[in-house]
């Protein structure tokens, strides 16, 4: 969304706070407007701002030096700066969507399902705008890279960064089903001679949460890689893989989307439904766009099967998420923009 505005709007005051550190600072700042993270000129924008986007919390866009609880009730009410969740991705456990708790003024979705979905349980109605994620307009397959793409999602029952310092108390990583899962895939002497056979690589990529319990881990094949998470190279990995498999991540729309194969290892599924998502509207086993198992073997007899098939969308799956987004134009971006600007004016005219 901020790479559109810049391009297409550069006039425009819309600023990009991201970490010093962080691997797309460099590529973000030939854009313009890209701000440090809890620098003052961060801090100062955070007073000024007449919008608050964001793709994950609005926690993260507040400084490090401020005191959350002060910002929330000295602060934030007084700038009244309009609040807009952005989504990370197609929304599919809605009661983890709280207005009481989240307070967002607009909130973006992309499919009339999602959108019901939220307005049923989430206390959303009004604030709710269907114009597709802007992340969606970047969705044009690339290349063929003869890689498998694996991506995993976090539980709240388990380490992550999202909780470090907090003190929370969570299970050991070693020995859970997630653990069990991820190193008996890495290690497999049938993976490696599958992607051998077939002459490609497959590439795990833990979420960002989790990705610290895999710093060490050293796969059987030289043909599998464990990769750090970042944002641009999400989309890109997604966009150039030939197969997506993954957990319970929803990064399975963008797969989609693209006319990947898909494949669901939904290795702990009554475990993850119970202790970290809320229930879903969608369902993977009937609306899904790929087979799903429960097992490393099922994965792999999986697996093979797409790989001698070509990689190719079976028609079923392509005709499903056709079926379930709004929009396939590529204007997702120009229909926030214009959203947000709507809901601008109608606060200045109910100010007069």
């Amino acid at each position: 969304f901020f790479c559109f505005i810049r391009r297409s709007h550069p006039q425009r005051h819309v600023y990009y706070v991201i970490d010093r550190d962080s691997p797309e600072y460099r590529k973000l700042r030939r854009l313009g407007h890209v701000v440090a993270h809890s620098s003052w000129r961060h801090q100062l924008l955070m007073l000024h701002a007449d919008v608050l986007a964001d793709a994950f919390s609005i926690p993260y866009l507040i400084p490090r030096s401020w005191d959350r609880s002060g910002y929330r009730y000295h602060l934030a009410w007084r700038i009244g700066a309009l609040r807009v969740f952005l989504q990370h991705g197609v929304h599919s456990s809605p009661a983890a969507l709280q207005r009481m708790t989240t307070g967002y003024d607009m909130v973006i979705t992309s499919a009339a399902r999602e959108t019901q979905a939220l307005r049923e349980v989430t206390g959303y109605d009004e604030q709710l705008a269907e114009t597709g994620m802007a992340r969606f307009d970047a969705l044009a397959p690339g290349p063929g890279s003869r890689t498998i793409l694996f991506i995993t999602t976090w539980r709240r029952y388990l380490p992550s960064r999202v909780f470090a310092g907090q003190g929370r108390r969570t299970d050991e990583f070693e020995g859970s089903a997630y653990q069990r899962f991820t190193s008996s895939l890495l290690q497999s002497t049938r993976l490696h001679q599958i992607l051998e056979r077939h002459d490609h690589q497959l590439l795990f990529l833990p979420h960002h949460n989790l990705a610290d319990q895999f710093h060490h881990v050293r796969p059987a094949s030289d043909r599998v890689q464990v990769l750090e998470p970042t944002g641009d190279d999400i989309q890109r990995l997604v966009r150039t893989c030939d197969v997506f498999v993954t957990d319970h991540s929803s990064v399975h729309f963008d797969a989609a989307y693209l006319g990947k194969p898909v494949i669901y290892a939904r290795f702990d599924r009554e475990e993850y439904e119970s202790r970290h998502a809320a229930p879903s509207w969608f369902d993977v086993e009937r609306e899904g766009y790929g087979p799903v198992t429960e097992t490393l073997e099922g994965t792999l007899d999986e697996l093979e099967r797409v790989l001698t098939g070509g990689c190719v969308q079976e028609q079923v799956y392509r005709e499903r998420i056709e079926r379930l987004l709004t929009y396939h134009d590529h204007q997702n971006a120009q229909r926030l923009l214009e959203a947000i600007e709507a809901r601008l004016a109608e606060r200045a005219e109910a100010l007069r």
